[in-house]
């Protein structure tokens, strides 16, 4: 609650005092995209949190959405910085959200510290996840970018940054918490999850060429709804209380560790992360990779990706003796992997065009991040194009 009552004043406070201070910017950006997938079975998705988006037909609201980025300096040292946006939820109703908000305290040397709503940092394009402008692919590799569920918390950063000769490291640490709803497509179902001691670490280092970046989390996360109680409810009453410890999710240890490396150089662009989640509950462990070439011709940058991402032991034949929950664990299974041909054209400093064409290939029963109405995995081909702007 103290962290909701400071984002509200943090808004109060851009709002008002725009009106009185030179120092107070604004930065519009947003994707007007299309996507098209041509396997009626499977409804391709940026992420879980949306409900619709294409199958076997052309979708607008998968990458579309518009955004609102705000800063106001107070002095030398503090500044407030807030930023909206909106786009199509998991309720398929376009809303608006705050992406992040917080008050910002640079020493102007090497810390800099961040209190309130902040982007978690797992991935090299964390902070600029909904910029299209600012990325080379329309959307990151979900067999990566997907395995954690939320992007943003509640709480504290800090950033100590330093040069060593012609070599830089960042190294940030963060503290908090966040509750959110997560939807489960495969069985139709959303669940209410809590994360609390949100403990994360992430190093950087290199050169403006080359960089290497490491990311470590641990928090405490439960998750539930009335279906989930009354599935390890009933197991309780039946005396499987060994399978309910197992896989229930209430207050399980988990960790993310991810390592990534990143080159830019003479016009070739080079980049590559792995991530790996574990939690011990119905929600699997998983591991995943991804790999992307590009070279720059001045405006014209084509690209291909490859991505991969498996279970550490496969959910599709699980077989407890109990339906609801060989149901459950099935629907987690998010292996597959992906190889994707691209290209960005500059228009100019506020317009970027994207076109890439994707082949997803699901792995196992049940498989792939996209929703399917059958057991067996069948392959996809996603079409997209985006029209990214930034002012």
């Amino acid at each position: 609650m103290k962290i909701k009552k400071l984002l509200c004043k943090i808004i109060f406070l851009l709002l008002t005092s725009s009106a009185y201070s030179s120092e107070f910017e604004i930065k519009t950006f947003g994707t007007l995209s299309t996507v098209y997938n041509d396997n009626s079975n499977y409804i391709y998705r940026k992420d879980i949190f949306q409900k619709d988006g294409s199958s076997d037909d052309l979708s607008y609201k998968t990458d579309t959405l518009i955004g609102l980025q705000t800063t106001l300096k107070i002095n030398e040292k503090f500044s407030l910085l807030l930023q909206g946006i909106v786009n199509n939820d998991y309720n398929d109703e376009v809303k608006a959200k705050i992406d992040w908000g917080y008050l910002k305290y640079d020493s102007g040397e090497n810390i800099i510290v961040k209190v309130g709503r902040i982007r978690t940092p797992y991935y090299k394009n964390s902070d600029n996840l909904n910029v299209g402008y600012s990325n080379l692919m329309i959307r990151e590799s979900i067999e990566v970018y997907g395995q954690v569920p939320f992007s943003s918390y509640n709480g504290i950063e800090v950033i100590y940054s330093n040069i060593i000769d012609k070599y830089f490291y960042t190294f940030q640490a963060n503290y908090g918490k966040e509750e959110l709803t997560v939807p489960i497509h495969s069985i139709n179902q959303k669940a209410n999850v809590e994360i609390d001691n949100l403990y994360a670490m992430n190093l950087t280092f290199g050169t403006t060429a080359l960089q290497a970046r490491f990311t470590y989390l641990n928090a405490d996360i439960t998750a539930s709804s009335a279906s989930l109680e009354q599935l390890f409810g009933g197991l309780r009453a039946s005396g499987l209380n060994e399978l309910a410890d197992r896989y229930e999710f209430k207050d399980k240890k988990s960790e993310y560790m991810g390592v990534g490396l990143f080159l830019d150089y003479n016009n070739i662009l080079f980049s590559t992360e792995y991530g790996r989640r574990r939690i011990s509950s119905f929600f699997a462990n998983i591991h995943g990779y991804y790999a992307t070439l590009g070279y720059s011709f001045d405006k014209f940058i084509p690209f291909v990706t490859y991505a991969k991402s498996k279970m550490d032991v496969p959910t599709y034949d699980a077989n407890t003796g109990v339906a609801a929950l060989d149901a459950l664990l099935r629907a987690q299974n998010l292996a597959q992997s992906s190889k994707t041909v691209g290209i960005k054209y500059y228009i100019n400093e506020n317009f970027d065009l994207k076109f890439q064409y994707e082949h997803v290939v699901p792995k196992g029963d049940f498989g792939s991040y996209h929703l399917s109405t059958l057991q067996k995995p069948q392959e996809l081909n996603v079409f997209s194009f985006a029209l990214d702007f930034i002012f």
